[in-house]
């Protein structure tokens, strides 16, 4: 099956014109994941990205890699550069675990070392700012739904790059959607390293709106062994009965693709009876 390609370029007007027209009915995206590009990176288009450059990511993901869908977006610095690469109403490829609900943007540039806050990546990142905004107010999608290609549990990438912030994106979404970010939002271009009191390091943990998540399932039972676990119908909350017969309700942050539940690490711990403290980007578990 085709990538369902469209290769249309919008004025930040025209797009939200544009989201008016389509109807989400066999895919309905949740949130808005965003990347980098990588390669090509800023320095090898320097006049953005071109027909001709869009036919050969289409060559790329349909033909090379087999793909049936790719990300939805791709940002450039142009005034028209909000880049409609395939259907929105259509599921993409661009994150294992964000694919099923989300929409994919692709911000042109290499932001682990081209500069994002200064010329020709700030004018990407303004474009990327005011995409996901429309985007957002199409589905009624808070500012701090966004989610980095960095934050799906199933990859290692620092996409979009180590110089793009999430507490400095959602505030500038957020100031876009004329609403208020949440307070309580960090960056995460550091990320957090986790640690039992014993020493012993847990490495799954990613971050979900500036919050540091791990499994439910798999934390809970290297907490407190031999316990039960249920997720509820529509997927937003686990019950876990504890192997004294205590029963507990964790919130879930996210589902990853293989349909693992994740939580707040805070909320966790706390259910768990550890103490949770914070030294820099160091957090210990430390049993009550």
């Amino acid at each position: 099956m085709p990538v369902p390609f469209i290769g249309r370029r919008f004025r930040p007007s025209e797009f939200e014109a544009y989201l008016k027209t389509l109807a989400f009915t066999y895919f309905q995206p949740e949130f808005v994941t965003l990347h980098h590009t990588g390669a090509p990176s800023l320095a090898t288009r320097p006049d953005g990205l071109t027909d001709q450059h869009l036919q050969n990511l289409l060559n790329y993901y349909q033909n090379e890699l087999g793909w049936s869908g790719a990300p939805h977006l791709f940002v450039d610095d142009r005034e028209d550069g909000i880049i409609v690469f395939q259907r929105l109403d259509k599921r993409g490829v661009h994150a294992v675990s964000f694919n099923r609900n989300s929409w994919g943007i692709e911000m042109l540039g290499e932001y682990d070392s081209e500069e994002f806050n200064s010329g020709r990546g700030a004018k990407v990142r303004d474009n990327s700012v005011k995409a996901i905004a429309l985007l957002n107010k199409r589905i009624a999608a808070s500012p701090e739904s966004l989610r980095f290609h960095r934050d799906d549990p199933q990859t290692t990438k620092t996409c979009p790059g180590l110089k793009v912030q999430k507490a400095d994106i959602v505030a500038r979404v957020a100031n876009a959607m004329k609403t208020s970010p949440p307070p309580d939002m960090v960056s995460n271009t550091v990320p957090w390293k986790v640690f039992l009191s014993t020493g012993l390091e847990i490495r799954l943990v990613h971050m979900v709106g500036g919050r540091p998540t791990c499994r439910i399932k798999e934390l809970l039972t290297l907490l407190r062994p031999n316990g039960t676990f249920t997720l509820n119908s529509n997927k937003t909350k686990v019950t876990w009965k504890t192997s004294t017969g205590n029963i507990k309700v964790i919130n879930v942050a996210q589902i990853d693709e293989k349909g693992s539940p994740w939580g707040f690490l805070k909320e966790i711990a706390d259910v768990a009876r550890y103490r949770y403290e914070i030294t820099g980007n160091r957090i210990t578990l430390t049993k009550i």
